[in-house]
C-alpha cells in the first residue's frame, strides 16, 4: 500500500471540503511530483475523488441553507456540456501544457486567496447583492465548465471566486452553491477520463482511504472557523508550489 498516497488523499481532502474547491487541482501536481505518475494519469486520477469530497461537505453544509439553487441550477445548463467538451480535448492536448497550465491555475488561486479578505469588503460588503442575469451565468458556467473539463476538475477552484466576484455571494455562500454543480461536473468528467484510460485506479482507490476522514473533518471545520487566516497561509503555500510545479515541469 502507498502511505504517501494515502497521506496526499488525507491532506487535499481536508483543504477541499475546508476551501470547497473540489482538491482535483490541488492533486495534480501534488502526484506528479511526489507519486511520479504521467501527466494525464496525474490530471485526471483525483477527479473521481472528487465526487467524495463534494458529496461530503453537501452534507455537512446540508442545514445551513446559504446555497443559492438559482445560480447552480443555471450554471449546469452550459457547464454540464462544456466539461465533456473540455475533457474530449485533452485527448488532443500536450500533457505537458496541461501541467504548466494547471501550475499557473494554482498561482492564480493562490493570489485569489491571498487577497480573498479584500475581495470579500469591496465586493461583497460595500455593494449590494443584485440578482445576476441568467445570460450572465451561463455565460460564465459555460466558460468555467470547458476550464474544468481540459484540466480534469470539478470547478469548485474557479467557481467561488467566480461567484463571489460576478455574483456578489459571500465566501460560505459561494462554496455552498458550487458543491452541487462540483458534485455533478465531476461525474461526466470521471466517465469521459476513466474511457480515455487516464485514471489510475489503483492510486485513487488508494487516496480515498485519506479522503474520505478528512474530507468530513475539513467540512465540519469550515463551518465552524472563520478561515481568513487559514485562507491566506494556504494562498501563500499554494503559489509558492504552482512556482516550483511550473518551473520543474518547463526544466524535466
Amino acid at each position: 500500500m502507498n502511505f504517501i498516497a494515502i497521506i496526499i488523499g488525507a491532506v487535499t481532502g481536508f483543504v477541499s471540503a475546508f476551501f470547497g474547491i473540489g482538491g482535483s487541482s490541488i492533486d495534480t501536481p501534488v502526484i506528479r511530483t511526489f507519486l511520479g505518475l504521467p501527466p494525464l494519469e496525474s490530471l485526471a486520477t483525483p477527479l473521481p475523488l472528487t465526487v467524495l469530497t463534494a458529496s461530503i461537505a453537501m452534507f455537512s453544509y446540508r442545514k445551513m441553507h446559504l446555497a443559492d439553487y438559482r445560480i447552480a441550477g443555471l450554471s449546469l445548463i452550459t457547464a454540464v456540456p462544456a466539461v465533456v467538451l473540455g475533457s474530449l480535448l485533452t485527448a488532443h492536448i500536450s500533457g505537458k501544457f496541461l501541467m504548466l497550465l494547471t501550475a499557473v491555475v494554482l498561482a492564480l488561486v493562490g493570489i485569489d486567496f491571498i487577497v480573498k479578505n479584500f475581495t470579500e469588503k469591496t465586493l461583497v460588503i460595500s455593494k449590494p447583492r443584485k440578482r445576476p442575469p441568467a445570460w450572465q451565468v451561463l455565460l460564465v458556467a459555460g466558460f468555467i465548465g470547458i476550464l474544468s473539463g481540459v484540466l480534469a476538475n470539478g470547478g469548485g477552484i474557479f467557481f467561488v471566486p467566480a461567484f463571489v466576484v460576478f455574483f456578489r455571494l459571500r465566501i460560505k455562500e459561494a462554496i455552498a452553491t458550487s458543491l452541487p454543480l462540483v458534485l455533478i461536473i465531476a461525474l461526466p468528467g470521471s466517465a469521459v477520463h476513466l474511457a480515455l484510460g487516464h485514471v489510475n485506479l489503483a492510486t485513487m482507490a488508494t487516496m480515498a482511504i485519506g479522503v474520505i476522514p478528512m474530507a468530513f473533518v475539513g467540512a465540519k471545520l469550515d463551518i465552524h472557523t472563520r478561515s481568513k487566516l487559514v485562507m491566506l497561509l494556504y494562498g501563500a503555500v499554494m503559489f509558492a508550489f504552482a512556482v516550483y510545479f511550473f518551473i520543474s515541469q518547463l526544466i524535466g
